[in-house]
């Protein structure tokens, strides 16, 4: 195995740190403020999990949350943008251009791939904690993994 991007944990990119995770901005969000939650351990699944990281997985949820909140995303982006390799830049100058850069989140969508059929690529598991706005298409939320079933509500 090579170097894993998620066991090397860097202190000044951390939003969030307990005893078992950490937390992050995705480097290519899909909304402002999109973080990850990480174990600190290399776990490939949340199978792998031990109880103790069971219990300090929900204060690392809200305590991620809570950081997405009290984050100023044009001041985060804008500098993201000077010091992120240019695929990550594109990612950071959507999100100056995202119609809730300035708002708090509406809500969030919470997630986890696990498995090559469910989209992990990185062989350590991650939490998505994306920020949704209202306004935003959201119809379904995780069901619009699959576009063709995300609306079932007719």
């Amino acid at each position: 195995m090579g170097k894993c991007v998620f066991c090397d944990i860097d202190s000044e990119k951390t939003i969030y740190r307990n005893d078992a995770f950490h937390a992050k901005f995705d480097a290519f969000p899909v909304s402002p403020g999109h973080a990850l939650v990480v174990p600190n351990r290399h776990v490939v699944s949340i199978a792998e999990f031990t109880e103790e990281e069971w219990a300090l997985l929900k204060p690392a949820i809200l305590g991620t949350i809570k950081a997405i909140e009290e984050t100023n995303f044009s001041d985060f982006y804008g500098s993201f943008i000077h010091t992120a390799d240019e695929k990550t830049a594109k990612f950071g100058s959507s999100m100056l251009k995202h119609a809730a850069i300035n708002k708090k989140p509406d809500g969030y969508n919470i997630g986890v791939n696990i498995g090559e059929a469910a989209g992990q690529t990185i062989e350590h598991i991650n939490l998505h904690i994306i920020p949704r706005y209202l306004g935003e298409e959201a119809t379904g939320g995780l069901r619009q993994v699959v576009p063709d079933y995300a609306d079932y509500l007719d």
